[in-house]
């Protein structure tokens, strides 16, 4: 039987180290994809805490392993005990077991790259993906962020979600982009009339130009995981009719292949 953990009383010191290990994980993200180092200054302006509080974690998150010193400009970078925990997810989870091999079948038959991403706040971060060796690639990767409004990838994500939910997010991504709601509404809409349609959206060159993204929402344990599946690359010229004839198409029967995989092998929470 699993135990169940003991609640810390709700003193002034368990409130003190949950607010630090926040603020921790807080700096941890402020990395994101990024491969370059970053400086004390840097990680401050990215997460808005006191420099001296960064400069207090990042001290401490090298001697945990979580952050190594570059020794010529003495800024930060990712350490080995982040990349281990990334990589032992990825290898035992059950999304990516059941999801790559389709993924990469996919990405092959069309030369195009091709993630499954879930939400992270305002974003949609790639948990898998695949790439055919002939894709122009878009320099993303696994672990990679893009905008939830400004892609097609997000706008699937916020297609399927329940209508409380989706109104409280459009809210909060409002509020973000301020001035360019209108525009961004706009392509929101066009989106979801799409997907109304045709069970998927596309966005060309509205992130990234000469790029594309075809994308359709992966529907998990009856609503209650919402992923989405995106293919796209950095192409000229390629035409909206060409992708809604051919790659549109195969990525919502791939999106309905993905789901039963991992559905049959346990759910996303196995």
């Amino acid at each position: 039987m699993a135990r169940t953990a003991t609640p810390l009383p709700a003193t002034g010191t368990s409130r003190a180290v949950t607010q630090t290990v926040a603020r921790g994980l807080e700096l941890l993200r402020a990395f994101g994809c990024d491969a370059r180092p970053l400086s004390n200054r840097a990680i401050a302006e990215r997460t808005g805490l006191p420099k001296a509080t960064v400069s207090r974690l990042t001290r401490t998150l090298v001697d945990l392993g979580y952050l190594t010193r570059v020794a010529s400009n003495g800024y930060y970078q990712l350490g080995s005990a982040v990349v281990g925990i990334g990589n032992a997810y990825l290898a035992n989870c059950t999304v990516a077991r059941a999801a790559r091999p389709l993924m990469q079948e996919f990405a092959a038959r069309h030369d195009v790259s091709v993630g499954l991403a879930v939400p992270d706040r305002l974003q949609m971060m790639y948990v898998i993906w695949c790439r055919s060796p002939k894709t122009l690639t878009l320099r993303l990767t696994a672990g990679s962020t893009l905008p939830i409004e400004r892609t097609a990838l997000g706008k699937a994500y916020l297609w399927a979600l329940p209508a409380t939910e989706r109104r409280d997010l459009l809210a909060r991504l409002r509020k973000a982009s301020e001035e360019r709601w209108s525009d961004i509404m706009r392509g929101i809409e066009r989106a979801f009339a799409d997907l109304d349609r045709n069970g998927f959206c596309i966005a060309l060159a509205e992130f990234q130009r000469d790029t594309f993204g075809v994308a359709a929402p992966v529907v998990l344990d009856d609503g209650q995981t919402i992923l989405s599946l995106s293919a796209g690359a950095a192409r000229l010229g390629i035409s909206e009719a060409l992708l809604r004839r051919t790659v549109a198409p195969d990525l919502v029967e791939t999106a309905g292949l993905v789901r039963r995989a991992i559905a049959e092998a346990g759910g996303a929470d196995a």
